[in-house]
């Protein structure tokens, strides 16, 4: 039975703080400031501090579509990033389907995998925000993208992993439908032990045959 390994983008393969506070933190606040002025921003501020962070959600509130965001990240500048091989090589090593699924524009998806080393042919599908969806499918927190990857490729819920950065989006709507998870998070502190400093430690301990506290997990190869 074939595995799947679905795969968040950012914060997950694409690791760059700097860059995503610069591109694209700055990138809505700009647009938020130049649509609706103040009074934007200060709806963008009480997103960010009250929904983890997640200040995209203000365009709703401020009724502005997300494809004025998207445009403008698929014009940024990504020159800042840089390949990590470690993370390169983990990827690779994985035997089975391998699918990017996010929450970002498609185009900058593509160019993002890129800049950062991959080749097209590293991964058997990409998923990202395209027209004329009005926002991210992923932004759904729904299962039915990840069913839809599964029956596509042949794979089995029971030897397939979603591995991500949110919890809401990336390991809620996997364990749905019984895909096994990895929670990357740099700073784990006292969360649940499925959780990874990063692709790389999940990477490791799966070749291993068992998760970070020893417990085997399935669907090596």
């Amino acid at each position: 039975m074939q595995t799947a390994y679905i795969f968040d983008l950012d914060n997950t393969i694409s690791i760059n703080s700097e860059f995503y506070r610069t591109v694209y933190s700055q990138s809505l606040t700009d647009l938020i400031a130049e649509a609706r002025g103040e009074e934007g921003l200060q709806m963008l501020e009480y997103y960010r501090r009250n929904c983890n962070g997640k200040g995209e959600l203000a365009l709703f509130a401020l009724n502005l579509p997300f494809s004025a965001w998207a445009e403008r990240l698929i014009r940024s500048d990504i020159s800042m990033l840089e390949p990590s091989f470690e993370i390169l090589e983990s990827v690779r090593s994985l035997r089975g389907r391998k699918i990017v699924y996010t929450g970002s524009p498609r185009g900058m998806a593509d160019a993002i995998l890129m800049q950062i080393g991959f080749h097209v042919s590293d991964f058997d599908l990409v998923l990202g925000w395209e027209k004329p969806e009005v926002f991210p499918t992923k932004w759904t927190c729904s299962p039915t993208i990840f069913r839809s990857i599964l029956m596509q490729f042949g794979c089995n819920s029971q030897y397939s992993w979603s591995i991500g950065d949110n919890w809401d989006t990336d390991i809620v709507p996997a364990r749905t439908i019984g895909i096994n998870t990895a929670f990357i998070d740099p700073d784990i502190g006292t969360k649940t032990r499925e959780a990874y400093t990063s692709l790389p430690e999940f990477v490791r301990v799966y070749h291993k045959g068992g998760d970070r506290y020893g417990i085997p997990i399935c669907g090596i190869g």
